[in-house]
């Protein structure tokens, strides 16, 4: 009999650690089935924000959870008490909220993604780390080979099993790069924008850094691909974080950094510049979104006007251009604070608070707070770790990686 489950046992293993791998490889992905309820359009626009979704990769963390449980493994209380706290500030905010339905969608997707952050918490990352670097490797190669196609074709691949989407050069709104009259394609791969690809690559090679081991050369081939990826992006707020975790994580790099800076100075010289002239919509953009994000937090201080909700609150206010911009807050501290209020901000501060504290008394490695500073550093200038499936999927992912340093 002890025989018998001992076998189980070393069988629902053999699962998770499979299951374990493909969540990781498929992190970037965002094929899924999206559903389409009356709360999820805006002025008869379908709003992917507001879309009740089941993810691939949401049926591979269920799978995984699921055969987790099933062998009564050690649970962290503490990261489990934090994602529980977390959850409900987040959830007081839908108490008279707008639109009901999608803060329910962002619950539900907060709860998938926070309980896979509670799965990795409760390991412990020298086990871990045997099994993160070759998914995480093959996922940032394939994801920088896609955006590198693309950029030379000037379009997608028709990868919709990945769920990239279709578009070219020529879409209307299409993320593009302008030099000197030529305009190039800022590839997405399988993300939703090129900011968030640029995110996924900096924060994976993070991670990598972590645990790489130098005669890996998929480990490498990733690091070579993955910058070019970043560079391709034309992502400038990631640029400039790759720029500084670059130069502080390998001083000894710093030469070589500094000879390849001024090799594509002319290139990133137009791209930072053309905030100030051609690009110029794109500040203004921000600059209303966060004036309506203020209003927002004065009109309900406490609980905000609900999760998930900026956009069908602003949605009445057209911004500048030539088109509706239906857009969350690019900034993750004002969208929690207009969304779910003084609470809301609260139970988000700590949440992330208590793993950056424990990892600065800890002393562990300066990598893991590098990968906080990417985040709380791009979150300053863009929405994706909280409202797109690919940012908090990795927001969570190093939440819970976090954790299973303590």
């Amino acid at each position: 009999m002890n025989l018998l489950k001992k076998n189980q046992m070393l069988k629902l293993k053999r699962i998770e650690n499979s299951l374990w791998f493909l969540t990781l490889l498929f992190l970037p992905t965002q094929l899924g089935k999206h559903l389409w309820p009356e709360f999820a359009y805006i002025y008869s626009l379908k709003i992917d924000y507001l879309s009740p979704t089941l993810y691939f990769w949401d049926i591979l963390v269920i799978g995984l959870l699921v055969i987790w449980f099933c062998q009564k493994p050690h649970i962290n209380k503490l990261a489990l008490n934090l994602l529980l706290l977390f959850l409900f500030t987040q959830a007081l905010s839908l108490m008279g909220a707008q639109n009901l339905g999608a803060g329910l969608v962002r619950l539900e997707q907060y709860t998938v993604a926070g309980f896979f952050g509670v799965f990795l918490a409760s390991g412990d990352f020298k086990s871990l780390s045997k099994k993160i670097l070759l998914p995480l490797s093959l996922g940032i190669v394939g994801e920088s080979a896609i955006a590198l196609l693309q950029f030379l074709k000037g379009s997608t691949l028709g990868l919709w099993v990945l769920g990239e989407r279709a578009f070219t050069l020529s879409t209307p709104g299409i993320a593009k790069f302008d030099f000197y009259g030529y305009q190039f394609l800022r590839p997405y791969a399988t993300f939703p924008h090129p900011n968030l690809l640029a995110a996924y690559i900096l924060i994976g090679v993070g991670i990598m850094y972590l645990v790489l081991r130098e005669k890996q050369r998929v480990s490498r081939l990733s690091l070579m691909l993955g910058c070019l990826a970043v560079f391709l992006s034309m992502s400038r707020v990631a640029i400039l974080a790759g720029f500084i975790a670059l130069t502080v994580l390998r001083r000894k790099w710093l030469t070589a950094i500094i000879v390849i800076t001024l090799m594509l100075s002319p290139i990133l010289f137009t791209r930072f510049t053309s905030l100030f002239n051609f690009d110029s919509l794109t500040l203004l953009r921000r600059e209303e979104l966060m004036g309506s994000a203020w209003q927002m937090f004065l009109a309900k201080p406490v609980f905000g006007v609900g999760l998930n909700n900026f956009v069908p609150v602003s949605a009445g206010d057209l911004l500048t251009g030539p088109s509706r911009f239906l857009q969350p807050v690019h900034n993750i501290i004002l969208l929690v604070l207009s969304e779910t209020g003084i609470i809301g901000l609260a139970g988000f501060l700590l949440f992330i608070s208590y793993p950056i504290k424990k990892l600065i008394v800890g002393r562990v490695s300066p990598v893991a707070l590098v990968l906080w500073f990417m985040i709380l550093f791009l979150g300053m200038f863009d929405h994706y770790f909280l409202t797109l499936p690919q940012g908090y999927r990795l927001f969570f992912l190093v939440w819970g990686l976090s954790l299973s340093f303590l």
